[in-house]
């Protein structure tokens, strides 16, 4: 009887010290990967059968000074949780893009409070050099909240959302997130235009082919053309998405202007990656045509000692997480979904 007790005893010992850094972010993790994946692996979603409803709600918040719609996702219970804010990718459609909604609910039923603003010049398509900013106060206006107060707040961005958030993390209250969880980005503007223009990337020193998206051809030029201060720098960055050449669209950029230059320096990570203190969990599509994978290992090899997890999974195609399992084996699933598992519940961690 002493035996039983004592080894009673020690389970729940054990149970105890694995709660918070194991069982639970593995089980807040298992939830959200559930919660992604069981409507195309096993037909319906299985998490929002055994989870409470989520409670959703719109707002109209000014932020940074700028007017903007807000979305909210709640968990089902409770009155304070720690939250997430979505920095959504440069979508004409804004906080109506189905796979960010769904996402938000996602986050709301592993347990987490998420604010999705809709910014502006996302919706717009434009690089705005005062987005930063934005953004910083948007993540200050969740970080005041009373139902916040004393939990973890993080970001988590998308494609050139998560590019500005970055930056965002470089200065403000955004530097003091707990976390920074990033779905496919760029790194370094320059290196961007560059792999729009030549259809290649710098991987470890070598050039190697890339198809950018007709998505990205289109929209990224006039959108760095018109955040050019002047029209010698929009004919400069014309000429860089129209060498055809890497190496001669980075030479044409370098020749902008100080304030041509100023304005890509503003919205590119790699310009502040060094003030960038929060921890950093990169998520990026090995086949993305939006932003290249090279943008990825160049924030990983600049990483220099900062927490930086990299995962580079099939399963994710862009910014929509719950792609690609169709036509897969039982086995490369389970090795995806595992490493999914390992790197979600690293960010959960540090989420809360």
């Amino acid at each position: 009887m002493r035996r039983r007790s004592g080894i009673l005893l020690a389970i729940v010992v054990a149970f105890g010290l694995l709660w918070r850094p194991l069982l639970y972010p593995g089980g807040k993790a298992a939830l959200l990967l559930l919660d992604v994946y069981s409507p195309s692996l096993a037909g319906s979603d299985l998490a929002e059968r055994i989870t409470p409803a989520v409670r959703a709600a719109e707002t109209r918040e000014t932020l940074g000074g700028v007017e903007m719609r807000v979305s909210w996702w709640r968990p089902g219970w409770g009155d304070r949780h720690p939250a997430l804010m979505i920095v959504n990718g440069a979508t004409p459609v804004g906080n109506d893009n189905e796979a960010t909604r769904e996402f938000g609910a996602t986050l709301a039923r592993a347990g987490y409070l998420v604010m999705l603003p809709q910014f502006p010049f996302l919706v717009e398509g434009r690089l705005d050099p005062g987005a930063p900013a934005i953004i910083d106060a948007a993540f200050a206006h969740l970080r005041s909240l009373p139902e916040t107060r004393g939990r973890p707040v993080g970001i988590f961005g998308a494609s050139v959302g998560a590019g500005l958030a970055l930056v965002a993390a470089s200065a403000g209250a955004a530097a003091d997130a707990d976390e920074i969880v990033v779905l496919g980005s760029y790194f370094d503007l320059d290196t961007y235009v560059a792999a729009v223009a030549s259809h290649q990337q710098r991987i470890g020193g070598r050039l190697e082919p890339w198809q950018p998206s007709d998505e990205v051809r289109t929209r990224l030029p006039p959108a760095v053309l018109a955040a050019m201060p002047d029209e010698a720098d929009r004919a400069a960055v014309s000429a860089a998405f129209a060498s055809g050449s890497y190496d001669g669209a980075l030479a044409r950029l370098e020749a902008l202007s100080p304030a041509g230059r100023a304005t890509l320096d503003a919205l590119s990570p790699s310009t502040v990656w060094s003030r960038v203190q929060p921890p950093v969990f990169w998520i990026h599509d090995p086949n993305d045509t939006y932003e290249p994978p090279a943008e990825a290992y160049a924030a990983e090899a600049a990483a220099r000692g900062r927490r930086f997890e990299l995962v580079v999974p099939t399963l994710v195609q862009h910014a929509e997480v719950g792609a690609a399992t169709k036509g897969r084996s039982a086995l490369g699933l389970a090795g995806e979904l595992w490493r999914l598992l390992r790197f979600t519940i690293d960010a959960l961690r540090m989420a809360g």
